[in-house]
């Protein structure tokens, strides 16, 4: 347990010891390095939470016992700041970015993915037996063969969301925010009647949180900086009952809104304090790939030795 905990306290210290004093304050806008720094520590944690759900085996891991609601959290992240970018790039390039939205974004998604999927079927039938229309199949029942590849399918299916309703509006926020709660709804529904499980969704409403924030990025900062610290102290302190209520009635809607009130307080933190770590811009270029492929070495290394 030492040792466990030891490594996870060394990377927590790496991060720490990689915040910065953030410029991002005074312009009152999230730069790309601010969020990609952010998508990088989400996925980094996302990794750990993971490896967290393999080490419950193993009853004495720090990790087996600490991470497992960090998931979400770190998900709800990662929605939040794929909301706030697509707005803000189709905010300054308009109907040109929705023309190439297709090839450029889903496509880099997609693509990725189906390469993964070919890998976990060469590698499930070298350890046993998969067959094609099972690989297939498993798109749609909520286990798909990429380890912990819902998250994929869901932020496809946030993006086509967003592309949909975008085109539909015609720039008309407010409409393009109604029309991507009611596909946050609708997938609710979707994922609980098909029983694919909460984890699907209790982070989805942090990807509309994201379009509404960075589309009204002025009015948001303005009012949530008059008093910085009473803001942080407040969305803290939301977070902690919330997550509190969660962890008594368990209830998905208190988890849904706990990790809100979280992601925001990790937001408007982030104008003031980001991380800079030459790693980090490392990590950036290939995070997805990590994400794609942390279960396929979980798999590898899943012996007593290893764990």
């Amino acid at each position: 347990m030492f040792r466990d905990g030891s490594y996870f306290l060394l990377i927590i210290i790496w991060i720490v010891s990689s915040i910065v004093k953030n410029n991002d304050y005074e312009s009152r806008q999230l730069s790309i390095q601010t969020t990609s720094n952010l998508q990088v520590v989400a996925v980094m944690f996302v990794m750990m939470h993971h490896l967290s759900q393999v080490l419950k085996e193993y009853p004495d891991s720090f990790l087996s016992s600490k991470l497992i609601i960090v998931g979400r959290l770190a998900v709800g992240l990662f929605f939040f700041v794929s909301g706030y970018g697509l707005i803000k790039q189709y905010k300054n390039k308009g109907e040109v970015y929705l023309r190439t939205f297709f090839k450029k974004k889903i496509m880099s998604v997609i693509l990725p993915f189906i390469l993964a999927m070919i890998i976990y079927y060469i590698y499930d039938n070298f350890t046993g037996e998969m067959r094609i229309e099972v690989a297939l199949s498993s798109l749609l029942n909520g286990s798909p063969i990429v380890s912990n590849g819902w998250f994929v399918i869901m932020i496809i299916y946030l993006y086509i969301s967003f592309y949909i309703s975008a085109y539909l509006t015609k720039r008309n926020t407010l409409i393009l925010v109604l029309l991507l709660l009611l596909s946050s709804f609708l997938v609710i529904y979707l994922a609980d009647y098909l029983d694919y499980g909460e984890w699907w969704t209790n982070a989805v409403f942090c990807f509309p949180l994201g379009i509404i924030w960075s589309s009204q990025e002025r009015r948001v900062t303005n009012f949530l900086f008059k008093n910085y610290r009473i803001s942080g102290i407040t969305l803290a302190v939301l977070f902690s009952c919330f997550f509190y209520l969660d962890e008594i009635f368990n209830r998905p809607v208190f988890r849904m809104v706990s990790v809100i009130f979280f992601v925001s307080f990790i937001v408007i933190t982030s104008y003031k304090f980001t991380f800079h770590n030459p790693i980090f811009y490392l990590i950036k270029s290939f995070s997805f790939e990590l994400y794609l492929y942390q279960g396929l070495f979980i798999r590898l290394c899943h012996s007593d030795t290893f764990m």
